[in-house]
């Protein structure tokens, strides 16, 4: 079960709304030895005509799908790093669907040790699950919100 602190779930829902219509994306970390989430860093969901990802399979439309960009990923890891923090999860938002993960969210699921927190804003309340996916199985996981560490 993650462990996720309160105004971590905030700072997502926060970017996922300024990113709508088109999915948010970020990196989660925390310190391995509490297991908590306690940090979050907001990465941009590139368009699908960027060169460094243009190759890959993935639709054009950003209310469907995500891709990081990567600079900035190597960035918030060296910085993760730096203050002795570890990657812990990934999130992206699901503007116009469920909390679950669509087709091509399992798809480019590389990371089976990393919990993936998908917020949906498709109703009034957002709503914020978790998941693990290993070998294109989704595992749904319960949250555990605890104050600022």
């Amino acid at each position: 079960m993650p462990k996720i602190v309160h105004t971590v779930c905030d700072s997502i829902i926060v970017h996922a709304r300024e990113e709508t219509p088109h999915e948010c994306c970020g990196l989660l970390a925390g310190k391995e030895e509490t297991g908590i989430i306690s940090k979050s860093y907001p990465m941009t969901n590139l368009p699908s005509d960027d060169p460094r990802i243009v190759d890959l399979d993935i639709p054009a439309d950003r209310s469907v799908r995500y891709m990081m960009d990567p600079i900035e990923q190597f960035d918030a890891i060296r910085e993760m790093r730096n203050d002795g923090l570890l990657l812990m999860g990934i999130y992206h938002s699901h503007p116009h669907s469920v909390a679950y993960p669509s087709e091509t969210d399992v798809r480019l699921a590389f990371y089976p040790e990393l919990t993936y927190f998908i917020i949906s804003l498709a109703k009034e309340s957002p709503n914020l699950r978790a998941f693990r996916i290993v070998e294109e199985e989704i595992i749904a996981e319960r949250i555990e919100t605890v104050p600022g560490e």
